[in-house]
């Protein structure tokens, strides 16, 4: 009986640091503060979407979404041109399986957003979604130039990011202006998004309106890294007069159309 309990006192010390240790480690991991996320975001959209305003943890908290041209410069993400309004989410991890479910709630979801997260992959539950147009000036060009100011909604099917990347975005302009052009609204536009493991890729097609614009892009595809988009911009007779000084922000003449690539 004597040596049983020598053995345990002599195991006792580690035993007693080891419970300590992970006692501290999940202290620290549960109380992460949500800003935690802001460089993670930031980095892995160039600076397009950042995290503005967070509070809480990574378990539990609050931000909005900010958008802004990407900062070519470096040194930190410029200030937000767009906001929305504040979101909140929670999150709940399983150890055993090695995922964490991430709950989102916001006033322009049609439902809570459930996104899974598991090592190397990313999957975001179909949605639908109604934000301001604003936030498209993030997007870079045509919109940064035209400031659009109208509807935006958009609907998704579920989207994977990583190891398999699939999906579906398409996006809806509706009754779009521009504190730059006098001709209002300036019309109503469509973006396709698909996401493939090679890149991702959309076009874009006018639905109705004096202002016509049409195009394709492509970010992350090829060797060449980043956003692209290769497009035409006219006008309908009736309106060409009004819009050619947009007309000549938005591209290059060539012959009856204005080229545009960015």
């Amino acid at each position: 009986m004597k040596i049983l309990l020598d053995s345990a006192r002599g195991h006792l010390p580690k035993l007693f640091w080891v419970a300590l240790l992970l006692t501290v480690l999940v202290v620290i991991v549960k109380q992460l503060p949500a800003s935690w996320f802001t460089g993670f975001i930031s980095s892995q959209t160039a600076c397009r979407v950042t995290l503005h305003q967070p509070i809480g943890t990574i378990w539990q908290g609050s931000a909005a979404l900010g958008f802004s041209e990407s900062n070519l410069a470096g040194g930190g993400c410029r200030e937000p041109s767009a906001l929305t309004e504040r979101f909140h989410w929670t999150t709940q991890c399983n150890v055993v399986n090695g995922e964490c479910g991430l709950s989102l709630s916001f006033s322009a979801l049609d439902q809570p957003l459930l996104i899974l997260l598991k090592l190397g992959q990313v999957t975001v539950a179909s949605g639908e979604i109604s934000l301001p147009a604003t936030i498209l000036e993030g997007a870079g060009n045509p919109w940064s130039t035209l400031r659009p100011r109208g509807q935006l909604s958009a609907r998704w099917t579920e989207l994977k990011i990583g190891k398999e990347t699939t999906g579906t975005v398409r996006l809806m302009m509706s009754s779009l202006s521009s504190p730059i052009s006098p001709v209002k609204p300036l019309g109503s536009y469509e973006m396709q998004v698909n996401l493939a493991q090679a890149g991702t890729v959309f076009s874009l097609s006018t639905t109705v309106g004096p202002l016509l614009l049409s195009g394709k892009g492509n970010m992350g595809a090829g060797t060449s890294p980043g956003l692209h988009f290769l497009g035409s911009a006219t006008a309908s007779a009736e309106a060409e007069e009004s819009l050619i000084g947009l007309l000549s922000l938005l591209g290059k003449k060539d012959g009856e159309i204005y080229r545009m690539q960015y």
